[in-house]
């Protein structure tokens, strides 16, 4: 046991902090633990209690935080680096003067990579135990717009590129979780790497490395209904971005069929991709169902950006066009006859093409198409049998 100073020596140190097995000798350690604590009230010391101890230890190495009269309103903490590969941490409270509280021992599993910290509730005081060694990022690369957060940190400081170590700003010190952009770090402009350290009072553990590429643009607007022709496997879909892409960008688009796993993928060059507008893109020919969408574009360089979050949209299939045709008897010899459509399905506005007639256009003959009058009434001005195809804005015909 580590004996206690006499009371001279308590009125002249009011905080002694006693490492073993320091490793400042070793320089920067991966793994390290921060003991943060708080006495509870020198109201409830016994009357001759003055002092007393919070104590860590995981392996070979540990620290001590000394409790006194003067410094019960502080927060106190003590900090060292774990070597090796301890898988138990052990907690001692010790109250010097009387038996009250007496010698408090409590032990945790500890395993370096996965420890999520202790909260240890003392007679004297309370100790929270803090890892501190940065855990490994959830994605990498980032973007500079993405958020990032860190954890199992207390003192925290960035390095941009090949620059210098800065602090973070005052708001984001002496936390253990901090989430940020990396567009927001005083200092920032085009750096393409970004590093991160954690500790206490300038002795860190490891550093961790994101690397940065570029952000794709955000989704602004996706169409929505969208249907196929003809019951066809041909729907679209357009899909609005929130800006233009850089000369010698591109993007890569993504669908995935709900429920099945298969997808299909496509530059935004691909004949199946058509440019709206510097925003807008539509994508063609897809086969009705639901989809989920994701994207990113790419650079000449094969640079990527950062991959989109997922969206979904639906192809919906068109209703089948069908028609009914009545014969229309003009009532007297001056009237004109005709005939009545009844047209349901596809997509208007509907024309009709009378006796397969044909015509024209730009040296190409093609079906003699007429938009079908409002009243639905084909005029006839010949007597005999007639035949009539109705077809819609998709050139749809019934099947």
């Amino acid at each position: 046991m580590i004996a206690l100073k006499n009371n001279i020596m308590k009125k002249k140190l009011l905080l002694f902090i006693f490492f073993l097995g320091s490793l400042f000798a070793h320089g920067q350690n991966e793994y390290a633990i921060l003991i943060k604590s708080k006495i509870t009230s020198n109201s409830v010391w016994p009357g001759n209690d003055y002092s007393g101890f919070h104590q860590i230890t995981a392996g070979t190495n540990s620290c001590y935080i000394g409790f006194f009269e003067e410094n019960y309103k502080d927060d106190l903490y003590c900090f060292f680096y774990v070597t090796g590969n301890p898988t138990e941490l052990t907690f001692t409270e010790v109250l010097g003067g009387s038996p009250i509280c007496g010698q408090i021992k409590r032990t945790t599993p500890y395993n370096k990579d996965t420890f999520p910290g202790w909260f240890f509730s003392g007679c004297l005081a309370n100790s929270q135990i803090m890892p501190i060694h940065i855990t490994k990022p959830d994605t990498n690369p980032k973007c500079n717009e993405d958020l990032i957060t860190l954890r199992n940190g207390w003192e925290w400081q960035y390095k941009l590129g090949d620059g210098k170590w800065n602090d973070f700003p005052a708001q984001f010190q002496q936390q253990s979780l901090i989430s940020f952009k990396i567009k927001d770090l005083p200092g920032y402009t085009d750096q393409t790497t970004v590093h991160f350290q954690t500790g206490y009072q300038k002795q860190f553990t490891n550093i961790v490395t994101y690397t940065l590429i570029p952000c794709s643009p955000k989704l602004d607007n996706t169409s929505d209904e969208n249907f196929t022709t003809c019951s066809y496997s041909n729907g679209g879909v357009t899909f609005t971005f929130s800006r233009p892409l850089e000369n010698g960008e591109k993007y890569l688009f993504t669908r995935t069929l709900v429920g099945s796993g298969f997808f299909t993928s496509a530059p935004s060059n691909d004949p199946n991709i058509e440019k709206i507008s510097e925003l807008s893109y539509k994508w063609k020919n897809i086969p009705p169902g639901q989809y989920e969408f994701k994207y990113q574009t790419q650079f000449e360089n094969n640079t990527p950006s950062t991959l989109s979050t997922i969206s979904k949209f639906t192809i919906k299939p068109q209703t089948a066009l069908t028609f009914t045709a009545t014969a229309v008897q003009p009532a007297c010899s001056t009237d004109k006859g005709g005939i009545q459509i009844s047209v349901q399905g596809g997509t208007a506005p509907y024309f009709y093409i009378l006796n397969d007639e044909t015509e024209s256009i730009d040296g190409e003959i093609v079906p003699k198409k007429i938009k079908l009058p409002d009243s639905n009434l084909i005029p006839i001005t010949t007597d005999g049998d007639h035949t009539v195809k109705i077809v819609d804005s998709f050139n749809c015909e019934e099947q």
